[in-house]
């Protein structure tokens, strides 16, 4: 019996690897294949900027939201992203700040985000759900004088956007398949 079920192991090993061998192999990630993704940025081709509600702190250490969002706005249409109304794809700026009462130093977390609404199947409730997926997310800390704070923080808003701005090109970029046709 034992010397059968070993040459029944053998027979599926050889049958499996025959049927890799047959099948496509991706080397690459998805987004070289062209496979569609929620999770990335391609095909989007506008966002809508908001904020999250600020800390009391934030407002101490001179940060304005609404101010972060025009300019995030102005930079994004600027490369070519437009702006939007629509809620299917967001950019959110998160700041979480605290003031240091003696000596006047600011510490703000900044967080830049891109999500992308999507649906799925929610197996437990048995029905389709919405909600948003990260496509992109990034944060950077920045720690100044209340004085200065304020340009501290839109300067490093600046580079949070120019780095999504650089991956969202670089997602809908023409590949040689789509420039074909």
């Amino acid at each position: 019996m034992k010397h059968v079920v070993s040459k029944l192991a053998a027979a599926l090993i050889v049958a499996g690897a025959m049927s890799f061998a047959e099948a496509p192999v991706f080397d690459s990630p998805a987004t070289a294949q062209g496979l569609l993704s929620d999770m990335d940025f391609r095909g989007i081709d506008a966002l809508r900027v908001t904020a999250s509600p600020m800390t009391v702190e934030s407002l101490d250490c001179g940060i304005e939201s609404s101010g972060l969002v025009r300019e995030l706005r102005r930079q994004f249409e600027s490369e070519g992203m437009k702006s939007s109304e629509s809620d299917s794809a967001l950019g959110v700026i998160t700041v979480l700040s605290a003031r240091n009462g003696d000596t006047g130093v600011c510490n703000s977390t900044l967080m830049l985000g891109a999500y992308k609404k999507a649906s799925f199947f929610d197996k437990d409730v048995g029905w389709i759900r919405s909600g948003y997926v990260v496509v992109w997310q990034s944060a950077v800390l920045v720690v100044s004088a209340a004085e200065t704070h304020p340009v501290q923080v839109r300067d490093a808003l600046s580079r949070l956007g120019a780095a999504l701005l650089g991956d969202w090109r670089s997602a809908n970029r023409p590949t040689a398949a789509t420039a074909v046709q």
